[in-house]
């Protein structure tokens, strides 16, 4: 299924953020639930194996946008009838930040045999500032690990301050079952410098003008409990170098 969502944010009266542009269709629907907040709700179940979601969000000088998830997406896989096996789902968030964005999605959950591609793409200007967390968690409990690759792209004035891509699960590259991690978190964060961090399979590395933090175990709760120490971890002037 395809699945288109649009959302322009800007400055109205008194500082206000208005939302001139919200548009969604296919397996999302978009609500306003604070004044600066929206919420994507699911209309269909999924993602299934082949689906294609494009998230484009446009937040212009002055305004401010929080995108949140009512719930988490558990990726499953397509049937195939040839047992050539279940193409992979795409989400890709396409982001043109001025203003303020924060992106909170609920986390991701990939059973058994599915495949889930996520891409962030976010274009800031200066003075913009970026939030986004990642919440990933392969299989269910008792079930094998789904295969999960994640790719953030951000610049900044037209100069790219991070790029990585990240792959886990049967099929990556770096997948060494029984010790690779079942469950991954991190925050792309610009707008506040941050220095070099490191915790308990846990670790913060700054960007120019920002950092990104990512955490790693074989199950989400506590991973994300480590990934909160480490955000919380004071920087010094020496760290942010």
């Amino acid at each position: 299924m395809r699945t288109v969502v649009e959302v322009v944010a800007r400055a109205g009266p008194g500082g206000r953020t208005v939302l001139p542009v919200v548009r969604a269709s296919g397996q999302l629907a978009v609500r306003r639930t604070g004044p600066t907040t929206v919420h994507l709700v699911a209309t269909a179940f999924g993602p299934l194996g082949g689906d294609d979601a494009q998230i484009r969000l446009v937040v212009e000088a002055g305004a401010r946008l929080s995108v949140c998830t009512v719930a988490a997406a558990v990726v499953l896989p397509a049937r195939s009838s040839d047992g050539s096996g279940s193409p992979p789902s795409v989400q890709r968030v396409l982001a043109e930040v001025a203003g303020e964005l924060d992106l909170q999605p609920e986390p991701t959950v990939v059973t058994a045999r599915a495949h889930h591609h996520a891409l962030l793409h976010a274009v800031l200007d200066d003075g913009a500032r970026l939030t986004a967390i990642e919440q990933v968690q392969l299989g269910r409990t008792g079930e094998e690990p789904g295969h999960w690759t994640g790719t953030t792209r951000v610049e900044r004035s037209g100069v790219p301050v991070l790029h990585t891509t990240v792959g886990l699960g049967p099929g990556a590259a770096a997948w060494l079952p029984p010790v690779a991690p079942r469950a991954y978190a991190s925050t792309t964060h610009l707008g506040t410098q941050g220095g070099r961090a490191v915790g308990d399979n846990a670790v913060r590395l700054p960007l120019p003008g920002g950092w990104v933090a990512t955490a790693w175990g074989d199950r989400l709760t506590p991973t994300l409990a480590r990934l909160g120490a480490l955000e919380d971890t004071p920087t010094t002037r020496s760290e942010a170098r």
